[in-house]
């Protein structure tokens, strides 16, 4: 009697071969551009300030001028200018950064465009010594870092598009770095033996050296990958997708940015310097000494901002803020403080610039960079050479295929007849 054939076992492999494969091309093009620009903006002020020297390179000496008298030298003679951040520099020869809307349509309750939106100014004098539309395309020495940057942030395009489809991609490559991760693990034992391979190059052909690097680089790198992009979600889907995650585990407090933005949006009404004052009589209050470093105003909440600490680091800049109609407190925000929702959010942006680190954290971004577009270049080389070794097996085969229906009649043809 014969014995039944034995039942096949399920896997999930094949399964996840499948989704990183669809996954990895999906998002490969997306995450090279992401990697290489995110490179050269790990030190991106560094670069501008390289590139642009004369627009940094202040002279006047003196006392600074008041926020609102550094406001107005921008918006002098550019009636639909308005002025809505402003840094607040204390060392000699450093220029202010100063940005701006256009002024809000009754009509249509948006900013008007304008032709420049970012300033460099002579904090002393007033004179405005660069100006320039953030983003705006394409290579020259002042436009190409705020290129680069948008370009990584949201490809430049325009509205929240951009945004929410490089948020995307961010979400897609999280969950491929898990399917990639274990796809590495074996499937046999000894386990630890066994998946040791995987962690070394072991080269030869031009496909056995993109895989392995391809696999041992995101197995090494696996821990700062995931981080990288957990971080990248949450620069782009912070409401969408992120806080109602982490609000399942941890209850976030709520901010002057919670919620949606105003409809019409608010004109400012009360003076920069008003709500300075206010801020350091706040400041001292929770004895802070040091001077304010940056104030906003921002149309869209109604709300202002006042910083306080290293511009830059996120891990020391403390912001208050206070209402935009009345300038009265309103809440805090503080590095380290809150709820573990709170504190794991604000990680995000110091993980994603590497300035959780300082210094060495952004070296780490920057080469991590170069990695993550090399992962995309080799997962993209792996598959067409294993596609085109698919295509050249089964053009054989049906070439093999055709040869043997041929060759009965060959035979026949050659046979004497009866």
């Amino acid at each position: 009697m014969a014995k039944p054939a034995p039942a096949k076992r399920f896997t999930l492999r094949p399964a996840l071969v499948w989704a990183h494969r669809i996954l990895g091309l999906s998002t490969a093009l997306f995450l090279a551009i992401a990697g290489l620009t995110g490179s050269v903006l790990a030190f991106h002020h560094e670069l501008d300030e390289w590139l642009n020297p004369s627009a940094y390179r202040t002279t006047a000496v003196g006392t600074p001028l008041s926020p609102d008298a550094l406001a107005r030298a921008v918006e002098a003679g550019h009636p639909d200018f308005r002025v809505w951040y402003l840094s607040l520099p204390h060392e000699a020869g450093e220029a202010a950064e100063v940005a701006a809307l256009g002024r809000i349509d009754p009509a249509t309750g948006e900013p008007v465009p304008i032709p420049a939106d970012t300033f460099l100014v002579d904090p002393v004098s007033g004179e405005v010594l660069a100006a320039r539309l953030w983003g705006a395309c394409c290579f020259s020495a002042l436009k190409i870092m705020p290129f680069l940057y948008e370009l990584h942030h949201n490809l430049s395009l325009p509205g929240i598009y951009g945004t929410l489809l490089m948020g995307g991609v961010a979400l897609l490559w999280l969950v491929d770095g898990f399917v990639g991760f274990a796809l590495t693990l074996p499937r046999g034992r000894p386990f630890l033996t066994k998946w040791r391979s995987a962690f070394t190059i072991k080269g030869g052909s031009a496909f056995r050296l993109n895989i392995d690097l391809h696999r041992a680089a995101g197995l090494w790198l696996f821990v700062v990958l995931i981080a990288l992009a957990l971080s990248s979600v949450a620069m782009n889907l912070r409401q969408e997708v992120v806080e109602p995650v982490v609000g399942l585990f941890s209850k976030l407090t709520p901010t002057p940015f919670s919620g949606g933005p105003l409809a019409p949006l608010r004109e400012r009404t009360l003076s920069f310097d008003t709500v300075l004052e206010a801020g350091l009589k706040e400041a001292r209050g929770r004895g802070w000494q040091e001077p304010a470093g940056e104030i906003f105003y921002s149309p869209h909440y109604g709300v202002f901002g006042v910083a306080f600490g290293d511009h830059d680091d996120p891990m020391d800049r403390r912001w208050l803020y206070f209402d935009g109609a009345t300038g009265a407190f309103r809440s805090a925000s503080l590095p380290g403080v809150g709820t573990a929702g709170d504190v794991f959010i604000q990680l995000q942006f110091p993980i994603h610039s590497g300035r959780v680190f300082g210094l060495t954290g952004r070296i780490i971004i920057a080469v991590m960079g170069v990695v993550i577009a090399g992962l995309a270049i080799t997962g993209v080389a792996v598959w067409w050479m294993k596609r085109k070794g698919r295509v050249g097996r089964k053009g054989k085969a049906r070439t093999a295929q055709a040869g043997r229906g041929k060759e009965p009649r060959a035979r026949a043809k050659a046979m004497p007849a009866e």
